[in-house]
């Protein structure tokens, strides 16, 4: 895994914390490098244990059609991801999240 360009002003797709947002790569840099989300520390950590776990490959490979297959895999990690914060998100009874609030990381936030 390669270090990440810090950024600022961003939030956390999963959790909306701003603290140490990272750039990731969700279909691999080898694979995708224009189609990054930012994940905080927390969450870029977790994604990529996740599809570590998952057999999928991010390493470079010559075959374009082996890239794009390589690429779908990782991007379901992360829309699954997504999906388990929303379902966190309904699972709580109904609140005001604003604009102002900050979430801790690893906290979800839509």
């Amino acid at each position: 895994m390669r270090a990440q360009k810090q950024t600022s002003g961003l939030r956390c797709v999963i959790c909306g914390s701003k603290v140490s947002v990272q750039r990731n790569h969700v279909g691999g840099q080898n694979h995708v490098a224009w189609f990054w989300m930012p994940f905080c520390q927390t969450h870029h950590d977790q994604f990529h244990a996740f599809v570590r776990n998952a057999g999928i490959n991010l390493e470079y490979t010559s075959d374009p059609r082996e890239r794009l297959l390589r690429a779908l895999q990782a991007c379901l990690v992360a829309q699954w991801m997504m999906t388990k914060a929303l379902q966190e998100l309904n699972s709580r009874p109904e609140q005001n999240i604003g604009a102002e609030d900050s979430p801790q990381p690893g906290e979800p936030h839509v």
